[in-house]
């Protein structure tokens, strides 16, 4: 597999799996459809430039933020997102 870096202050998010509210054809329904604008997911890989965004933070960002990227893990699709850090909106903390 290879490997994806990011550059300047650019940070990589593993992609939370979707969460109810989706058709098995990809239908939302209309009360999803504001829960649709954000998005979750744990970062994975910061670039040298990110200072306050470190791998393993759970992040929220905005579902249409930054470019989607999709990688074989396993036989598995797995879909990543490469972000600005200032995309990031709030850290999930326990």
């Amino acid at each position: 597999m290879q490997k994806i870096v990011p550059r300047g202050k650019r940070i990589l998010v593993k992609r939370d799996e979707a969460k109810g509210g989706v058709s098995e054809h990809g239908i939302v329904s209309p009360e999803n459809v504001e829960k649709e604008q954000k998005a979750y997911g744990m970062v994975v890989c910061v670039g040298p430039d990110v200072r306050d965004v470190k791998a393993g933070d759970r992040v929220v960002y905005g579902a249409y933020a930054g470019e989607d990227i999709e990688q074989d893990e396993k036989g598995k699709k797995v879909e990543f997102k490469l972000l600005d850090d200032e995309d990031v909106i709030a850290f999930i903390r326990p």
